[in-house]
């Protein structure tokens, strides 16, 4: 499949923008009250989602039939889509990076490793408000990441992702697994909160997205209902094993890392049906 390489590029981008966003506004949230084991958590998922980032980034250069040319997209930024998203991406990348190092230096560096970088992150560290700024910022930033990946997706000449169901798809793909994620790292409440809210929003829209594919293209739509399927399948055994670990004596964070892999290939699975649907209509 030629478009495999931006299947899992939007999957594990909006990964990562989930994680970043979740973990920015609970940072906003708790400001300075933030428990030490929640700041922890947040540095945890923030340094996991710089990981996905360089994967993705990775995987979607070979789309280009050479990683090389992903430089070529920016001549590109401003007037072309596709462009936007890889440049927003990259800041996104790059200001995580600056939040992880200034953390790093701030909090679990002693001083005595990376001198020179830890007295320069050190003197950074004195502007006021600097993390809630830097929170807001990644905040912002993740939710316009995934608004390029929409509007490059919303074209008018592909009528089966020219709908507002293409901005529904990939906003909940990042709230369904930046939530489950950030259950995973221990912020629990926030985690699982979002998580049912984003699970429900997947499986209660797929009956009206399904019926409006169909009547834009009814052969192709046929041809996706086992990836569709699967998907809500492995989205439903994700939410019982979260239900039933919730209400154990002591949760079990295997347990949602099970579910996180669950989730993670229903939305690989959901992004095939997606890619699946291209069509121009003669």
């Amino acid at each position: 499949m030629h478009e495999l390489p931006l299947v899992f590029f939007t999957v594990l981008g909006q990964l990562s923008a989930g994680m970043v966003l979740i973990g920015s506004l609970y940072s906003i949230g708790c400001g300075s009250r933030c428990y030490s084991h929640s700041r922890i958590a947040i540095y945890k998922m923030n340094l996991f989602a710089l990981i996905i980032m360089a994967v993705a980034m990775l995987i979607a250069s070979f789309h280009l039939g050479h990683p090389f040319r992903a430089l070529n997209v920016i001549w590109g930024i401003g007037r072309s889509p596709m462009s936007n998203e890889i440049f927003t991406f990259g800041l996104l990348f790059a200001i995580t990076l600056a939040w992880v190092l200034l953390t790093y230096f701030s909090h679990y560096n002693n001083g005595d490793n990376w001198p020179l970088i830890n007295a320069f992150c050190q003197r950074i560290n004195q502007i006021p408000n600097l993390t809630k700024i830097l929170s807001l910022l990644l905040a912002l930033l993740s939710l316009i990441f995934v608004w390029t990946i929409v509007l490059t997706y919303m074209l008018p000449t592909v009528k089966t992702w020219n709908t507002y169901y293409t901005a529904i798809q990939m906003y909940t793909t990042m709230l369904v697994l930046g939530a489950i994620a950030a259950t995973v790292f221990g912020l629990y409440k926030i985690g699982v909160i979002l998580f049912f809210i984003g699970t429900m929003l997947i499986l209660f829209l797929k009956i009206p997205y399904l019926n409006l594919m169909a009547l834009i293209s009814p052969e192709l739509t046929a041809k996706q209902h086992i990836w569709m399927l699967i998907q809500c399948i492995l989205l439903l055994l994700a939410l019982i094993l979260v239900i039933l670990n919730i209400f154990r004596s002591k949760q079990s964070t295997i347990i949602y890392i099970i579910a996180f892999i669950i989730i993670l290939i229903a939305e690989l699975c959901g992004r095939i049906a997606f890619y699946n649907l291209w069509t121009i209509p003669m």
